[in-house]
């Protein structure tokens, strides 16, 4: 087969270091592919785009940061939450968990919030830094001008109370 980018060289099959760039950020994977014997041009034979693709994809999560798809997966089963309960518990639509756990690559604030609120070390390794930089800044003993919102009402209180409606008056 004739290389389609110099049209010289001879297409052959070598286990190579395949560049990539996602995001900006760059980085080679090892893998089969077709290499030109004149060019060096590189590409991954059509049967193997799909593992090549998750190759790709995994390296790069390693390297961002990001969580897997899988791992993903893992921890909303490890909460008992169905992606519908999950998404209301991270803040996000449905969909996202729905595109996070097939494949879809989420961005790393979205990984580090999935971690933050579901992994106990992550959310401590957390309160240490902010701590910290509270500290640094000299806000240590900084608290939260107003309370925090109640994420469910009070039991016995059917919402909140608004109006002269709501008092009892008309």
């Amino acid at each position: 087969m004739k290389c389609v980018d110099c049209g010289k060289g001879r297409m052959v099959m070598k286990r190579v270091r395949v560049p990539h760039e996602i995001r900006g950020v760059r980085f080679e994977v090892e893998d089969e592919a077709r290499v030109c014997s004149h060019c060096g041009f590189i590409t991954i034979p059509l049967a193997q785009a799909d593992r090549h693709g998750r190759l790709v994809d995994e390296t790069y999560r390693r390297l961002a940061g990001i969580l897997t798809a899988e791992e993903i997966r893992q921890v909303r089963r490890r909460l008992k939450m169905s992606q519908r309960e999950f998404a209301e518990y991270l803040g996000v639509g449905e969909a996202s968990v729905k595109r996070w756990e097939t494949g879809v690559l989420p961005d790393r604030s979205s990984s580090d919030l999935i971690r933050l609120k579901t992994d106990p070390e992550a959310a401590r390794q957390n309160w240490v830094q902010l701590r910290s930089l509270l500290k640094q800044t000299g806000h240590a003993d900084m608290r939260p001008s107003k309370p925090a919102r109640r994420v469910s009402p009070r039991p016995g209180v059917s919402g909140p109370r608004r109006g002269a409606a709501s008092r009892g008056r008309s």
